[in-house]
């Protein structure tokens, strides 16, 4: 089963606020401020959505999606909050000297749930 953290929800449902064109009504985001503007930062950085002109920057209704939802999936989610997906690393050197085909089928494994990660788009959430 996936475990989704906070933050990752909260990214989720600030973007499918933003695509409803803030007719949904506020989710209730248990974010400190500090970490609330992080989260904002982190997704306009990874260009998931982007400030308004004349907007203010941290408030929520200042930003729009940078693209459709339908367009973003969880892995796009995952890595632009910088959240730990362990399946875009590749083995060292060493391991697969040392492991031959466990590290070949670890690869195809860890390139198996990217796959699956970036199949998984917000809009069906």
């Amino acid at each position: 089963m996936l475990s989704i953290r906070i933050r990752t929800q909260t990214a989720i449902a600030v973007l499918h606020y933003l695509s409803s064109g803030n007719v949904l009504q506020p989710v209730n985001f248990s974010l400190p401020e500090e970490e609330w503007k992080e989260l904002l930062d982190k997704l306009e950085k990874g260009r998931l959505i982007r400030l308004l002109p004349d907007k203010e920057a941290g408030t929520l209704l200042s930003y729009e999606l940078c693209r459709p939802l339908s367009e973003i999936s969880l892995l796009d989610v995952l890595q632009t909050i910088h959240e730990p997906t362990r399946c875009s690393t590749s083995a060292s050197e060493t391991f697969s000297t040392c492991h031959g085909q466990t590290a070949d089928k670890i690869s195809i494994l860890k390139q198996s749930a990217r796959a699956s990660l970036a199949d998984i788009k917000i809009s069906e959430w």
